[in-house]
């Protein structure tokens, strides 16, 4: 019972473009909020409310480095349902240029120069 109820946080998770283009992101490197407002466009208490929705899905975690928090991808056990989509987004960017384009801009945002 356990794995369908992860199965379905993480497919509510991921029925939102914008939690799917954070975690496309993450999967580039950690990031702060600041820096994914500027990229996903969006306002600050929007990210952070589309963080908690990934956070629950058990798809993302927080690391405090200092007085910054920074936002990575939380891969679960080899094989769940987690992992998959975490692998899967990794690999994006390939076949959808949206999503290439992304990554591409992920690896070019700085805090420092926001």
């Amino acid at each position: 019972m356990r794995e369908l109820e992860d199965a379905v946080r993480v497919g509510k998770a991921l029925a939102d473009r914008t939690r799917v283009r954070i975690l496309t992101a993450l999967a580039v490197k950690d990031l702060c909020v600041c820096e994914l407002t500027t990229l996903v466009g969006v306002g600050q208490p929007a990210v952070s409310r589309h963080l908690g929705v990934l956070r629950a899905a058990g798809l993302v975690e927080d690391v405090r480095d200092g007085k910054w928090v920074n936002y990575r991808l939380r891969h679960g056990p080899r094989g769940s349902v987690a992992d998959a989509v975490l692998r899967s987004l990794s690999r994006a960017g390939a076949g959808d240029a949206d999503l290439g384009e992304f990554r591409r801009r992920a690896k070019d945002v700085d805090r420092r120069r926001l």
